[in-house]
């Protein structure tokens, strides 16, 4: 009797120590799935995310500013850093024209060049500085013969993650071909624009390995290639045979110079400013994806860095993330070469000078124009905000030199 009284009075304590087990799980489940969902919806909702940037025109969409919880205080006051700019900075900035004809200059074709056209970009243009000079008067020739330039040999390009060609033009030239996958309502891919036959210029000419991956899709011709996230479930057609794209050229004996394993030396004055005018220009065009950049070897001195991840397309056009820029405001120092460039084209001369050379282009690569209006007004747009954190830091720092530093 005694023994069961005792496994009666063992069992009901396992009972209530199971339930109370349970009881106290599921309380944290609840608590976590309710904590989970007040953080996502702090974290999407636009209203807790996004704040107007300017105030919006009645023809045009309103615009954001995108602040994540740790820029927002900075957001906060660079909009109203803004809105007390010196009228300097909305006045059009006459001077950029001369800027501009000299680029109009430089994009004229040459009819008397005797050397071999392609020792000019290969061997004279690139230094440990640059990849063009200030002054490229064959500018113009050079891309008017890579237009030219007819494929001998179509391959994947073992490059990166995404979709890309490796073509074998003539008289041993390479180039990179990213095709264009979206419209481009949606989307802006940079470089020299080539419209590529699929057929004559790619599927007859492609490796094995790329041919396998090239289809009919009714009219069109489509590819998706071999790379990291290439899929038959994400292809890239043309229209017909014609499929737009960007054309980079590539620069292998150059590239031999790059291979400084050093990313960042304490010792390098202008490594750091190189970093924060990289950002400002990913900032301009809304690249948040800048994960990888490389610089020419030692014995080079003081080597500017040099973005290989070419072809980028611009973002959201009603969207500015101003985390891009965070090298900017965090740091507050700028190349003063890049702060007089960078006011040169206050007042819309960005946008005015950008759709100058694209009417260029569109002319002579025979394509549409390549930036739509929005994705203009949008640069114009962060422009101001690159000058509303420059004049940020300069009232915070005693001397403007300690801001604009000129160490070039």
């Amino acid at each position: 009797m005694i023994g069961r009284r005792c496994a009666l009075f063992a069992l009901g304590i396992l009972l209530i120590l199971v339930l109370g087990v349970n009881v106290y799980f599921i309380r944290m489940m609840v608590e976590s799935s309710s904590s989970q969902r007040i953080y996502a919806r702090n974290a999407l909702e636009p209203n807790a995310r996004q704040d107007q940037f300017t105030p919006s025109r009645s023809n045009e969409k309103n615009s954001q500013l995108q602040l994540r919880p740790i820029v927002r205080g900075i957001g906060e006051k660079l909009k109203e850093e803004i809105r007390t700019l010196p009228s300097k900075y909305f006045k059009q900035n006459t001077s950029y024209v001369l800027v501009l004809e000299r680029l109009l200059a430089e994009l004229r074709i040459m009819s008397n060049v005797r050397e071999d056209i392609w020792n000019i970009p290969n061997n004279k243009w690139p230094d440990a500085h640059q990849l063009i000079p200030p002054v490229a008067p064959e500018l113009g020739t050079v891309l008017e013969v890579l237009r030219r330039s007819n494929v001998v040999r179509a391959d994947n390009a073992p490059l990166g993650t995404q979709l890309k060609l490796m073509l074998d033009l003539e008289n041993g030239v390479r180039a990179l071909f990213k095709p264009r996958w979206r419209s481009l309502n949606f989307l802006l891919i940079e470089d020299r624009i080539l419209i590529v036959d699929l057929m004559e210029e790619i599927h007859n000419r492609a490796t094995p390995e790329l041919y396998a991956t090239m289809y009919q899709e009714g009219n069109d011709t489509c590819l998706y290639g071999v790379c990291h996230y290439c899929s038959p479930a994400d292809p890239v057609c043309g229209t017909g045979n014609m499929l737009e794209g960007a054309l980079i050229f590539w620069l292998p004996r150059y590239l031999k110079l790059v291979k400084d394993s050093k990313a960042y030396s304490p010792q390098s004055s202008n490594r750091l400013l190189d970093l924060i005018d990289t950002a400002i220009f990913d900032f301009l065009m809304d690249n948040g994806d800048r994960h990888h950049y490389e610089l020419a070897q030692s014995n080079f001195h003081n080597p500017a860095v040099l973005l290989i991840d070419n072809g980028k397309s611009l973002g959201n056009p009603d969207v500015d993330h101003l985390d891009i820029l965070a090298p900017l405001y965090q740091c507050c120092m700028i190349h003063k070469t890049t702060w007089d460039r960078l006011r040169l084209f206050s007042g819309g001369s960005l946008s005015a000078a950008l759709s100058r050379l694209l009417e260029h282009e569109a002319e002579m690569s025979n394509v549409a124009p390549l930036i739509t209006v929005e994705h203009l007004s949008a640069m114009d747009r962060r422009l101001l905000t690159i000058y509303g954190v420059v004049e940020s830091c300069l009232k915070k720092e005693k001397y403007a030199s300690n801001v604009i530093l000129d160490h070039r």
